[in-house]
């Protein structure tokens, strides 16, 4: 949809039912055309540079480090407004069929609000999220069904040296994003691999898996998962 690179991570295709992962990067000035979800929710996550959500002709200023939480029917697009590129990242639960199909990508009919509309779009900084206390790591709840999210959950976990935490097994699928720093990733299974800048981990429900900082630099992850019970 719209200009830029924009590529499909996680989705229905490869077996994903219940959540998605896109990844985009966007130069100056280019837009992710403004479209909305009948049923589906989205979680943005600005990686590298910023820009603006679009809702209309409001634009409300991103930078990385940010999430926008779009519910459900919210009319939405993202413009990189910067002089610099902008890598953003983005989960959907349940997956927006019409948008894999092409359907939501009309640049010449966008959708716009209804006048008088007061958006429930919410910009949140991640590091600076509530933190989830008894964890082993600086853990923050993003996102979450107690902030106002119906089929989707984020956190952003830091770990430095020597830290590490354990995947539990859930009833739903989870994806995990690499933002920052190296990571060792012990599977349930037994199975070992390094984990780099930007690598992803898709969980179907039940797995799990261990996680271990890396490194000389502080490790960031992003953590998405279904809200269960999900139909």
């Amino acid at each position: 949809m719209g200009k830029g690179k924009n590529w499909r991570v996680v989705h229905p295709d490869m077996g994903s039912k219940q959540l998605t992962l896109n990844h985009g990067i966007h130069a100056p000035g280019q837009e992710f055309t403004q479209h909305y979800h009948d049923a589906s929710e989205d979680a943005i996550v600005v990686l590298e540079g910023g820009g603006a959500i679009r809702q209309g002709e409001v634009y409300t200023p991103i930078a990385a480090g940010d999430v926008i939480f779009v519910p459900a029917g919210e009319v939405h697009g993202t413009v990189n407004t910067t002089p610099n590129m902008a890598r953003l990242i983005s989960f959907q639960a349940p997956p927006d069929m019409a948008l894999y199909r092409g359907e939501r990508d009309t640049p010449d009919e966008a959708p716009t609000p209804q006048d008088g509309h007061r958006s429930n779009v919410q910009v949140i900084n991640m590091a600076r999220s509530g933190p989830v206390f008894g964890k082993s790591t600086d853990w923050r709840s993003v996102v979450s069904p107690k902030k106002g999210s119906v089929h989707l959950s984020l956190d952003y976990i830091s770990l430095n040296k020597g830290e590490r935490f354990t995947h539990e097994p859930i009833e739903s699928e989870s994806i995990y994003v690499l933002k920052d720093g190296s990571a060792g990733v012990t599977t349930g299974t037994g199975e070992t691999c390094e984990l780099e800048q930007h690598d992803v981990l898709f969980l179907s429900p039940g797995d799990t898996f261990s996680l271990s900082q890396a490194g000389d630099e502080p490790t960031a992850v992003i953590s998405c998962w279904a809200v269960a019970p999900f139909h």
